[in-house]
This record gives C-alpha cells, sequence and structure tokens, in this order.
C-alpha cells in the first residue's frame, strides 16, 4: 500500500454526499472525532439530487403537507401517527443542528437552512373533506399549532394567486398549511 493508511483505509466510507450523509457523518464525528470518514458522490456536488430543495426529499421536514402520512382510517377518521413519526425526527434534527451551532461548528445556520410555508392543495368534493378532515386531526395536535385551513377563494388567492387564476368559481379546493 503507498501513502497514509488512514487516507487509504477510511474507517467510514459514505455513499452519497446529501443530507443523510452529511447528517451521519457529522453524527459519528460527534461519537468519536478520531474517525476518517470519506464521501463519495458521483454528481457534480453535494445534495444535488433527493436533499435538493426543489425535490423535497430529505430536505427536512414537519410532515405539515405529506398526504401519505395520514391515511384515512376504514371508519373515516384520519390516522395522524406517521406525520407524528416524522414532526419528532425533523424536531431532532433542528436540536442536533441548534447544538451544532451552540458549539460553533455552524457558523451561520441561515447559510443552509431556510424555513418556507407549507401548504396542501386539492380539488374535487372527496379531495377537500379529505383534506378537511385532517387539517382537523392535526391542528388538534400540538405539533401542528398555528396550521391555517380555508376554502375561501378570495384567501386562497392572497396565499397562491397563480394557483388560482382563471379557476372556475364553483371548483371545490382548499389550501391548508
Amino acid at each position: 500500500m503507498i501513502g497514509d493508511p488512514a487516507v487509504n483505509e477510511p474507517d467510514v466510507v459514505l455513499v452519497g454526499a446529501g443530507i443523510m450523509s452529511a447528517t451521519l457523518a457529522v453524527c459519528l464525528k460527534e461519537l468519536e472525532p478520531s474517525l476518517n470518514i470519506e464521501m463519495f458522490e458521483t454528481l457534480g456536488g453535494p445534495a444535488l439530487e433527493s436533499s435538493n430543495a426543489w425535490n423535497n426529499a430529505g430536505t427536512g421536514h414537519a410532515a405539515n403537507c405529506e398526504l401519505n402520512y395520514t391515511p384515512e382510517r376504514s371508519d373515516g377518521s384520519i390516522d395522524i401517527s406517521e406525520a407524528l413519526r416524522v414532526n419528532v425526527e425533523f424536531d431532532l434534527s433542528r436540536q442536533l443542528w441548534s447544538y451544532l451551532v451552540q458549539k460553533r461548528a455552524i457558523a451561520d445556520p441561515q447559510s443552509f437552512i431556510h424555513p418556507v410555508p407549507h401548504m396542501s392543495f386539492v380539488h374535487g368534493a372527496q379531495n377537500v373533506a379529505f383534506l378537511r378532515k385532517r387539517f382537523k386531526a392535526m391542528s388538534a395536535h400540538h405539533c401542528y399549532e398555528g396550521m391555517e385551513y380555508t376554502e375561501d377563494k378570495r384567501k386562497l388567492s392572497e396565499w397562491v394567486p397563480l394557483v388560482m387564476e382563471g379557476r372556475a368559481a364553483d371548483e371545490q379546493m382548499l389550501r391548508r398549511g
């Protein structure tokens, strides 16, 4: 073997330079600072695929709008347990980031995390009824305090003017965020 074994033989190899590998690398280094970690990425830079904000995956969210996290039960009620699980995981991520900011490992958290409003927009009577029940179930839990809901087309036009532009006056729709 040529060269430094620590460089040629990493303790940990991470495939992909997205948020998951970056988070795992940070956690591992916090637990064992002497670890030699190498990260490999086939794309031109980090976080260009699933972690990219436009793909809304791996970017960190509180399960506000992912409708698949809140299935309707056979009795018609909404099961929010998966949304709560994701919400708790996101809160743990925020705790890790706060710790890293306090430790000064992250100089400027605004350089990588940007809170943005979330929304779900549905149309059709059945989807509106589902989202209305979903909103009621989720907003009753403290993790989703402050969530808003409306079926008022004027309010929707304020929130999402381009989405509302040209819609039929009798179209059933709503937004929750």
